[in-house]
């Protein structure tokens, strides 16, 4: 596994570096047969070396840190350079000027080809960038779906170089694509700036509106649909708004992956943090509860041997090692699907608290009724709630056959906006108020339910029955 993903990086890298040698070619070209002005020359020139330099060190810093974010940014930055190239030598170039002849040919249809994989990538890097598969699920199969509407623009752009030009039908195809670009760029700006709810949602939808707004400027005034504000270089100039546009969003970005290293360094030593205190309680769990149940089944089993002679007290000794086994059991159960992410989702969560339920009651003929919500939409809950919610589940039904004598118990969960109700009325011997306090688990409990601000409410009557009332959120 290993080889094979050093082979993807090096492969990945390689066509990279020759796509980076195809850009230099292209700008040689552009700027050899360039009958631009001056001004606009060095402009041009200017904000090639600036983004070449900047692409530059972040293929470094892939190749330093092997995180696909970078190497998305880098094909991102050089995409965009070898459109703002071509577009630069269709204005700036006469055909009869060329001294590669296909280069009259390969630069209107490269330049939409090129402009459509930008958006492709910026697509892509957007989702790596904000980390969307982890943390944003609906956000994640939002941006995916633009995604594969761009991959199949392109799809549809390529077939569309098969026909020759001039044909109406192809001008069309090409000039529909071209003109649906910036309304999708409009509709990711917009998802990424209303649903990612954290700062690199807001630098990305800052830095994508930049470009978005350089670009239609830039746009409008080469067509000469606006008027300049100023005749005065460079504002007089459409490369300066299309471009500045670029090198705001390229410098804000680059400027936060180191922010952004920052957090992800600090969140993986949360990530490190959190499995240590798993490792500690899964330890402790181990050693004072497995542990414990180990050591007294070794002495039961002990004086079960040297009574051998009293069967009546052996067997005695048996049954309790037998409790002590079956506890053990329960435990070790209870540890490995705490731990194991499959069983994240509610719905295998509900499936033991019935199970569970339902064994016990069984177990000590109770009858009983059992509700739960049958669509549960795929919530899930995290490792710590999820054990926390059973084991007060758990401690609930425990407590309710050991104590209240009941012959009848009804258990139910609601969940409305994300908040979860979970209901267990007995109507066994209650108790009064006063003895709530007493132990019995109910202190777990409380502690468990506070440590997520949940509301628990235990109400009882001597003769009455009692009922416990949760109240939690899922989110």
């Amino acid at each position: 596994m290993q080889i094979k993903n050093v082979y993807k990086i090096w492969m990945s890298s390689i066509f990279l570096i020759a796509f980076f040698i195809f850009n230099i070619f292209i700008t040689y070209q552009s700027f050899y047969n360039s009958t631009a002005n001056t001004h606009s020359t060095f402009l041009q020139l200017g904000i090639t070396i600036l983004l070449y330099f900047l692409s530059v060190i972040t293929l470094v810093q892939y190749f330093f840190f092997r995180e696909a974010t970078y190497y998305y940014y880098v094909w991102y930055l050089l995409l965009h350079l070898c459109y703002f190239t071509l577009i630069f030598s269709y204005f700036s170039i006469k055909p009869e000027q060329e001294i590669i002849p296909y280069f009259v040919f390969l630069r209107p249809m490269l330049s939409i080809i090129v402009l459509v994989s930008a958006y492709a990538v910026y697509t892509q890097f957007a989702i790596m960038f904000l980390n969307l598969k982890n943390k944003d699920n609906i956000l994640y199969k939002g941006l995916r779906i633009l995604l594969k509407i761009y991959l199949f623009l392109l799809f549809i752009i390529c077939i569309s170089y098969l026909i020759p030009f001039g044909n109406y039908f192809s001008d069309l195809v090409r000039t529909i694509v071209l003109s649906s670009c910036i309304p999708l760029g409009i509709i990711g700006i917009i998802l990424i700036f209303t649903k990612a709810k954290n700062p690199f949602g807001l630098i990305l939808s800052v830095g994508s509106s930049l470009i978005f707004i350089g670009s239609v400027l830039g746009f409008l005034f080469s067509f000469q649909i606006l008027q300049y504000p100023i005749n005065i270089f460079p504002f007089n100039n459409w490369l300066f708004y299309t471009m500045s546009g670029c090198v705001l969003e390229v410098i804000i970005f680059f400027s936060s992956f180191a922010y952004r290293n920052k957090i992800l360094v600090r969140e993986e030593q949360f990530a490190k943090d959190k499995l240590q205190l798993v490792r500690d309680e899964i330890s402790r769990d181990l050693h004072d509860d497995v542990g414990a149940s180990l050591s007294n089944i070794n002495i039961l089993n002990e004086l079960a041997k040297r009574n051998a002679s009293n069967p009546l007290k052996a067997n005695e000794y048996l049954l309790k090692a037998g409790e002590d086994i079956q506890h053990v059991s329960e435990s070790l159960n209870d540890i490995v699907w705490n731990i194991n992410s499959k069983y994240d989702d509610l719905d295998n969560l509900f499936i033991r608290m019935k199970r569970y339920a339902g064994d016990v009651l069984d177990g000590k003929n109770i009858a009983y009724k059992i509700e739960f919500p049958d669509k549960l939409d795929d919530l899930k809950l995290g490792m710590d709630k999820r054990k926390d919610l059973y084991f007060i589940f758990k401690e609930a039904i425990n407590n309710l056959v050991k104590y209240s004598g009941a012959l009848y118990v009804e258990v139910s969960i609601t969940i409305e906006k994300k908040i979860l109700k979970l209901v267990i009325k007995d109507n066994g011997k209650g108790f009064s108020k006063e003895k709530i306090a007493k132990g019995n688990g109910l202190d777990n409990m409380a502690h468990r339910a506070n440590a997520w601000g949940a509301t628990l409410n235990i109400d009882s009557e001597e003769s009455k029955g009692t009922t416990v009332f949760l109240e939690m959120e899922l989110n």
